[in-house]
């Protein structure tokens, strides 16, 4: 296996040497739907995520989260628990083909009841709305990271994996 790693049999991948970035993710689940923030790439293409981001040095990553959500979808939350944790390799910007490690946290979190979808003072890039999504149409939209639709329908059901490994 010249170009594979024998362990996963997967294609190796150049991974730029540290940091590893940490990112924190909240899942928000309400009446069959979940909070996701829509945004448009390159090309005008559509994609999803759950709000959340990047942890900045010595940060925590409950702090993180609790930043994240203010920034994105304007109002904090009540963080209730660790779900996941997720490893992905994801590429980085330029012409090489490098990777960077990211490690995702996942925490269910609850809303104030009186809370309406809304971006925040500082949207995550290419940000253009935040809204509610039925479960059942997971599989209808480009759900980031890869895997992330499983992940929202097992949370929601109160079931899944802790450590999903890479996604």
């Amino acid at each position: 296996m010249s170009n594979m790693d024998a362990a996963t049999a997967r294609p190796a991948v150049d991974v730029v040497a540290p940091p590893i970035r940490n990112s924190v993710r909240a899942l928000i689940v309400r009446q069959n739907h979940v909070l996701l923030l829509r945004k448009r790439g390159p090309g005008g293409v559509e994609r999803y995520a759950m709000p959340g981001g990047g942890q900045d040095a010595g940060e925590r990553l409950q702090d993180t989260l609790l930043r994240e959500c203010r920034e994105e979808i304007d109002t904090g939350v009540e963080i209730l628990g660790l779900l996941h944790v997720a490893e992905s390799f994801k590429r980085c910007n330029g012409k090489t083909a490098r990777h960077r490690q990211q490690v995702e946290f996942v925490f269910y979190c609850r809303l104030p009841p009186d809370y309406a979808p809304r971006s925040g003072r500082k949207p995550d890039k290419h940000q253009v709305a935040v809204e509610w999504v039925g479960l059942q149409h997971l599989d209808d939209i480009d759900l980031r990271p890869a895997g992330m639709a499983m992940l929202v329908r097992q949370a929601a059901l109160g079931d899944g994996p802790v450590y999903l490994g890479d996604l």
